[in-house]
């Protein structure tokens, strides 16, 4: 193949496990694009339905699809087999159940990518729910905004989150390889992890305003299941960027000329990814022992009472309350939220804090909250 045509390919990297009822139209959104210069990894992950034979029926008609299969289960493994599998100088991650917005996404995604001479492209994307698409919050918000600030941080993966899903970008594959960018073998958020670790590596950004994907709400997948040992994935999260980021500060001091003047404002410049990922955590974890076990609030606190075992969660409602962070976020509301659950945290006022997230459910004031807003 030639070299430059090589570089300007698109490698699509899907992980498949039993989505036979959605493949077809996944594949086909990636079958009708304009831009024709792509390759479609479909790999097979132990699929128990007829998964793996529908991909071989596509990869049959068409020479840019390769079907493989991975017998490690998780969607880390799949991907990092995707990574070493491809040949374009693009990587795209697109999930089986979902599917590219309209033929024109490439083009879009590949002209932004060469235009600005980005490492990382990002678009907006919509959920699909029962049938009905509905806007996800966009990131204009955050994407204007300088990518080393804490709002920019905040909102970008945890507040509108769009930063956090492998899904919806374009990456330069010479910034992966360059950085070892890899998927941790985790349970679930293991693209947060990943999305992280591209943002400590100072990719230059770019974002698209159109919507490139469509996300579906699949109540079998993994974001919708309960998970007893959600606990321990965020945890395991936490304390590998805590190795992350201390490792980054580190090198970076020592850089400096001088270490005195400099080292204050570089010591934990970036913790904020570990707060917020805790504190989101806890809610998220909060809410899927509350819906499992009938509406319990007793569920709730002794959730919460087991995050307040760990050390590094412990540490995190002592910096929280405090305005380090939360200081320099625009989002007054999410501001007076933070620092109101730290507060309440630190007194170890677990009724008060079940009773809030009890209500925020309840009358799915989490939903407004979210990047969907009512599901209705």
């Amino acid at each position: 193949m030639d070299e430059n045509k090589q570089e300007q390919m698109v490698s699509i990297i899907v992980p498949v496990y039993n989505a036979e009822a959605y493949l077809p139209e996944m594949i086909e959104s990636v079958i009708f694009q304009n831009y024709n210069n792509w390759e479609l990894l479909l790999i097979d992950n132990c699929s128990m339905d007829n998964s793996f034979e529908i991909c071989q029926s596509y990869e049959k008609k068409d020479v840019r699809i390769r079907v493989m299969q991975e017998t490690e289960k998780g969607p880390a493994a799949v991907r990092n087999h995707g990574l070493l599998a491809a040949h374009g100088g693009y990587i795209m991650f697109l999930d089986a159940d979902d599917f590219l917005a309209d033929n024109a996404v490439l083009d879009r995604f590949v002209n932004v990518m060469k235009h600005e001479e980005a490492d990382i492209v990002v678009g907006n994307y919509e959920r699909l729910w029962n049938g009905r698409r509905f806007a996800a919050a966009s990131h204009t918000s955050f994407s204007e905004l300088n990518p080393d600030s804490e709002d920019f941080r905040f909102q970008g993966f945890f507040s509108v989150g769009t930063l956090s899903y492998v899904w919806g970008k374009l990456y330069r594959k010479q910034f992966l390889e360059k950085n070892e960018a890899v998927f941790e073998n985790l349970p679930y958020a293991e693209d947060k992890l990943f999305n992280i670790q591209c943002y400590l590596c100072n990719p230059k950004y770019a974002f698209i305003q159109e919507t490139g994907y469509i996300y579906r709400k699949n109540d079998d997948s993994i974001s919708f299941t309960y998970r007893p040992n959600s606990l321990e994935c965020w945890m395991a999260i936490a304390y590998r960027l805590q190795k992350l980021l201390t490792e980054k500060e580190i090198k970076q001091i020592r850089c400096l000329k001088d270490k005195n003047a400099e080292r204050e404002c570089l010591e934990k410049k970036y913790w904020g990814f570990i707060y917020y990922l805790i504190f989101f955590a806890i809610f998220f974890d909060a809410k899927m022992e509350y819906v499992e076990h009938n509406h319990s609030i007793l569920a709730i606190i002794k959730l919460i009472k087991m995050y307040q075992t760990d050390d590094l969660s412990k540490e995190t409602f002592v910096q929280l309350k405090r305005k380090t962070y939360t200081g320099k976020l625009s989002q007054k509301l999410w501001k007076i939220m933070i620092q109101g659950f730290s507060i309440a945290m630190w007194f170890h006022l677990y009724w008060g804090l079940a009773f809030g997230i009890k209500l925020l459910i309840d009358l799915r004031i989490d939903e407004k909250l979210s990047d969907t807003g009512l599901r209705e």
